[in-house]
């Protein structure tokens, strides 16, 4: 039997977590299920013409986008547990046909969070976010898609596989290094992260999420 889910506010956020349940053997990954939803978030539905209201539980499959407007926040979870985060402005698509592995998803604009489970069996999360393709091989990524269409990857535990749209180039990032993607040419080496006071809530929301839902790191500090 699956577990019982139950939704909870925490901070405004609703959060719908299992209470209890056996493990799932052998997950498919899509559709993914809305976990956690705040402020104003939209889903579009490859068979609808418009965009509509996100809800808690809401599948999001292939062919379906996600967006938030200005403070809205939004999680999705796959099959077999991976998180994908998005912060307020930001929209994701999940292209069609990608069933199996990895996991595809196309970030658009704004601020996206991946979290996967450290030696899990989970597949991996493909993001194509413009001049760069991110796969995080376990812990938490975050990804920020600048107006410019340039990238900012921080690998905040964990690590994550970073390459170019055509594998032009290939660099391996790991946890609390960041590696800035410009929107065309060869990005530099891999940097010491450097989290951006704007963003302070947000990497703070994130990363007693990872800790709590057992994807690893540490609990943020007050």
């Amino acid at each position: 039997m699956p577990g019982i889910m139950r939704p909870v506010v925490l901070g405004g956020t609703i959060i719908l977590g299992a209470l209890s349940g056996s493990a799932w053997g052998q997950p498919r990954e899509l559709p993914a299920r809305i976990v956690t939803l705040g402020g104003l978030a939209e889903v579009y539905k490859k068979d609808t013409p418009t965009w509509t209201s996100a809800a808690l539980r809401a599948e999001v499959g292939q062919g379906d986008s996600v967006r938030t407007q200005s403070g809205g926040r939004v999680t999705l979870k796959t099959g077999s547990g991976q998180a994908l985060r998005l912060g307020s402005r930001s929209q994701i698509a999940l292209p069609s046909g990608s069933d199996g592995a990895p996991t595809r998803v196309r970030f658009d604009h704004g601020w996206m969070w991946v979290a996967v489970m450290p030696g899990g069996e989970s597949t991996q999360v493909e993001v194509r976010a413009g001049p760069a393709v991110i796969v995080p091989r376990e812990g938490g990524v975050g990804i920020r898609r600048n107006p410019d269409g340039s990238l900012l990857i921080q690998v905040h535990h964990g690590t994550a596989m970073c390459a170019g749209p055509d594998r032009q180039w290939q660099q391996t990032v790991s946890g609390q290094q960041q590696l800035f993607v410009p929107a065309s040419g060869m990005p530099g080496p891999p940097a010491k992260l450097v989290v951006d006071p704007v963003e302070g809530t947000w990497v703070r929301w994130n990363a007693d999420q990872d800790f709590a839902g057992g994807y690893g790191g540490q609990k943020s500090g007050p």
